[in-house]
């Protein structure tokens, strides 16, 4: 089980550069015992250094649970981050599953 999160702030999304994968929303494997949210917030903590404002769930698919959240701080963690308008290029998994976390996690707010 995964978790996913797709961090927004000022209409903008953040994602994180993984140097051996290019570029991805924040996320990773949940501990045992640990909650999909706290997971969240612990994988989002340790890969940008992110504090939000409010995390929410969006959507559970397969072994992934989605979240979208508001930055209220961003500190730096492990690794690059950068806030995008549009998509990159050289990500770290297809273009059509970015497009798809970005559309369903629209639909909880107008993010951007």
């Amino acid at each position: 089980m995964i978790v996913v999160v797709v961090p927004i702030k000022d209409g903008k999304f953040l994602m994180v550069h993984n140097p051996k994968r290019g570029w991805e929303f924040p996320g990773g494997k949940i501990e045992m015992g640990e909650d999909p949210h706290k997971a969240a917030l612990r994988e989002c903590y340790e890969e940008a250094g992110i504090m939000f404002k409010n995390l929410k769930f969006v959507k559970r698919e397969k072994d992934i649970f989605l979240f979208v959240g508001e930055i209220e701080e961003i500190k730096g963690g492990e690794m690059e981050w950068q806030l995008f308008s549009n998509l990159p290029n050289n990500l770290a998994f297809s273009r059509e599953e970015a497009i798809r976390f970005l559309e369903l996690t629209n639909k909880m707010g107008k993010f951007f």
